[in-house]
Parts: C-alpha cells; sequence; structure tokens
C-alpha cells in the first residue's frame, strides 16, 4: 500500500495501526476518501487523502500524494482519482477496518465541466463496490483535502 502522511506535520504514518487508534479513541469516527488530480507542465499530481471525521470534534487528514509522466486523456485522469480511492477503500477493509463511510468524488454534475463525463459510471462504480459516492457539492471534505494537496 502507498505511504500516508498527516496533513499537520507530514509525518509517515503507519497507515492500518493508526487507522485503528483513531476509531478506538472516537467512537463516532467516520471514514471519507477522496482523490484529485492536476496536470501541471509534463506531470500529473495525484492525491489521495483519507479523512478521519470525529463528530463535531474535528477531523484527522492522511495523504498520499504521487507525480507521474502526464496522463493526457481527461477521462483517463479523472477515472484513476477514482480507482485510487477505491483501492485505499478496499485496501482498509481488508485489514480490519469497517467500511468507508463516503467516497468523495471531484466530479461535476454540471455537464459543462469536463469532470461531467465521469460522473455517471464513477458514482455507479463506486456504488457496485458497495460504498457511497458523494459528488459535487455534497462531496466537500475528502475532495476539498485533496484539491489542496495537489496543488
Amino acid at each position: 500500500m502507498k505511504s500516508f502522511r498527516k496533513l499537520g506535520d507530514h509525518s509517515l504514518v503507519d497507515l492500518i495501526p493508526h487507522v485503528k487508534a483513531a476509531i478506538e479513541n472516537n467512537e463516532d469516527t467516520k471514514i471519507y476518501i477522496g482523490s484529485d488530480s492536476q496536470n501541471e507542465g509534463g506531470m500529473t499530481t495525484y492525491a489521495t487523502v483519507i479523512v478521519l471525521h470525529y463528530g463535531n470534534r474535528g477531523a484527522n487528514v492522511l495523504y498520499h500524494k504521487e507525480r507521474i509522466p502526464k496522463v493526457v486523456d481527461t477521462f483517463t485522469r479523472l477515472w484513476d482519482e477514482v480507482e485510487r480511492s477505491i483501492e485505499v477503500a478496499e485496501y482498509l477493509q481488508a485489514n480490519g477496518l469497517p467500511k468507508v463511510d463516503y467516497i468523495d468524488l471531484d466530479f461535476n454534475p454540471d455537464p459543462v465541466y469536463r469532470s461531467n463525463m465521469v460522473l455517471r459510471a464513477a458514482v455507479g462504480y463506486v456504488e457496485s463496490m458497495g460504498y457511497v459516492a458523494r459528488t459535487k457539492p455534497g462531496a466537500p471534505a475528502a475532495s476539498h483535502c485533496a484539491d489542496a494537496i495537489c496543488h
């Protein structure tokens, strides 16, 4: 699995024990996962985040950021965001953690935006994997964090 860091101090975390401890210490923890990407120059940057939301008491954000040679095809780049989120959700569940509460998709329901081209397929894929998909404007947590990390 990819290495994840804490948003605050950028220190590496041992992902499974870290998330387990967060859940044990905060019984109302919700888990949101989201990814975003950005093309710049000849590179594509992907950011995948795990938001551990503690009710009205804040959240802890873990992230993985990677840069790869530029993914020119928009559909492929956006679809890769979905696959990265699902991969992390499946990894958490395979390691004894509860099912992720939401997969946040940074795709716009307005057809004027390019991300709309993958929206229906992405939501269908996420839901077929047994997760709940949230899209703009109702997916602020993980998708907003991933967007900030990409830039």
